[in-house]
């Protein structure tokens, strides 16, 4: 009986510290992540399709009302500063998926050298892309490698 005892407790012991290094391994990945991100404020997965900064919306996001993961999906987003703001950076959208910890490049970095098609700045900025899973998605936009602005968006499945 106490063989048994202390067989059954070495693999809770064994199991025990396996979860937990995979654990430390997981955050010092999502640790990673943020740092990578360069935002300059702590992931708020609250849902938005907007970013507010001084009292001023930077960014409005508007996806297609039908939004469902793996399928490719229109955007619209809607920027509010001059065109000076942008013109002449590397603007690039990521893609960090709240459980599964993923980030994908969904507009990869492109120099920005002209406003929307019809307005002076980047009004109507489009892009087309997909989500491989529904649940939780934050869209960070960066330029020139710098956190610029984010939303959080459900996506079903």
């Amino acid at each position: 009986m106490k063989k048994t005892r202390l067989f059954a407790f070495s693999i809770f012991v064994t199991i025990t510290g396996t979860f937990a290094a995979c654990s430390i391994e997981t955050k010092t990945e999502t640790e990673g992540n943020q740092e990578e991100s360069k935002s300059k404020t702590t992931v708020d997965w609250e849902v938005r399709d907007e970013y507010v900064k001084d009292g001023e919306i930077l960014l409005t996001v508007a996806p297609d009302p039908t939004l469902v993961a793996g399928k490719p999906f229109g955007y619209l987003f809607h920027f509010t500063g001059p065109f000076e703001t942008f013109e002449g950076k590397d603007l690039a959208i990521y893609a960090f998926h709240k459980e599964a910890e993923k980030k994908l490049t969904v507009v990869a970095p492109k120099t920005i050298t002209e406003p929307s098609s019809g307005y002076s700045s980047l009004q109507r900025y489009t892009a087309t892309f997909e989500v491989p899973v529904g649940g939780l998605w934050r869209y960070e936009v960066v330029l020139d490698d710098e956190f610029y602005a984010d939303v959080v968006l459900s996506v079903k499945e």
